[in-house]
């Protein structure tokens, strides 16, 4: 290990969720809305497909837009699960490998986007 400066702090910012962002109502619940759809979807395409009023067996629609509804809030955990283990293998690398991490430098406004002007 070197001993330069090994403060990474600016690193895990990075991961650390805004508390000021609220997301939309639809992106909060978008897995349940669209698995509801899907699961009453079925029984009405099965409907339309042999013939019959589209609302036959509305007990099947019902049942079917609940289970997809569970089922997509069963997704909607497994996903946040899947995120959160994301982000604990990142931030146990990035504390455990502070080398690979320098802070970065400050770059101007022109060097960025003219490299080959000269900046005084």
């Amino acid at each position: 290990m070197s001993d330069k400066n090994t403060d990474v702090s600016w690193a895990l910012e990075l991961l650390a969720p805004d508390p000021t962002v609220e997301p939309h109502l639809i992106a909060k619940y978008f897995h349940e809305i669209q698995c509801s759809l899907f699961g009453a979807g079925v029984p009405v395409l099965g409907n339309a497909l042999l013939r019959r009023p589209i609302y036959a067996g509305i007990q099947n629609i019902i049942l079917g837009a609940v289970i997809g509804g569970a089922v997509g809030h069963l997704l909607r955990i497994r996903e946040n699960g899947i995120l959160a283990t994301r982000d604990a293998t990142y931030r146990d690398y990035i504390i455990s490998h502070p080398e690979d991490f320098p802070p970065p430098e400050r770059k101007k406004f022109g060097e960025v986007f003219y490299p080959w002007l000269p900046m005084r």
